[in-house]
């Protein structure tokens, strides 16, 4: 008898406590707790991951969001803040480790898988503990959300693939005009140097090549008419000297 009444009042005892109002957490424990678990999200006060219906991990948050949420709890757990606070201190370690993790693309892909499992795990469970009825429908529209999905993978890298094969054409073509106005370039530089040692030959046929027969040069021509009355004067003074008996 008496052991039942004390079981009834360790009961009792346990019901009230469950009644009491949870006394709220300070952010230094809720960081620690969240450590433990391994739960670097609600650790930093972000949003967990899902995972979509191939199960892959889906996670709006960007980099200056994370840093955002880590600097205002850094502010609040800072052992300048909390001189003497063993607890915060822990807290603002575990706390730069998170936010290490989630800030490596590495370390971070990681923690992404394991979160996108954990939703995928629990979405299962959600899903076995409906009715029948409700499970067929989740399931149809889960496949149907997949067969879109990989759907628009195959258009996006069918779509990639064409923008590759267009580039590689405009490439060739670009490097096709490119070669033929170098040759063009190149014919018309040798047409000219050929006009120009035509015209140099030509200079030098009239200026240094050899005369024709019977062509007198203008010296000559004045030389020998200079010649022609120089006879001429001498034959007149013949004529003009007298006669000896």
């Amino acid at each position: 008898m008496a052991a039942k009444l004390a079981t009834d009042e360790e009961k009792a005892d346990a019901a009230a406590r469950k009644a009491e109002p949870a006394v709220p957490l300070t952010a230094a424990q809720r960081i620690l707790k969240a450590w433990e678990i391994k739960d670097y999200f609600s650790l930093l006060g972000l949003p967990e991951p899902e995972a979509d219906e191939l199960g892959r991990p889906v996670w709006s948050c960007t980099e200056v969001e994370v840093g955002k949420a880590y600097r205002k709890l850094s502010i609040v757990v800072h052992p300048d803040k909390n001189p003497g606070d063993d607890e915060a201190r822990r807290a603002f370690e575990v706390l730069n480790k998170a936010h290490r993790m989630l800030k490596d693309p590495t370390s971070r892909e990681d923690v992404l898988r394991g979160a996108a499992d954990k939703a995928r795990r629990k979405r299962e469970q959600q899903e076995a503990a409906a009715d029948l009825d409700t499970r067929m429908r989740m399931n149809a529209a889960k496949n149907d959300r997949a067969r879109e999905m990989r759907k628009q993978e195959g258009q996006g890298l069918q779509s990639h693939i064409l923008e590759q094969m267009r580039k590689r054409q405009e490439e060739v073509k670009r490097r096709a005009e490119a070669a033929a106005k170098a040759a063009a370039a190149r014919g018309g530089r040798r047409s000219e140097d050929s006009d120009d040692e035509e015209e140099r030959g030509q200079g030098a046929g009239v200026h240094m090549g050899p005369a024709k027969p019977g062509a007198r040069t203008a010296a000559q021509a004045e030389g020998s008419d200079e010649d022609e009355d120089a006879a001429a004067a001498a034959r007149n003074k013949r004529r003009k000297k007298p006669a000896f008996m």
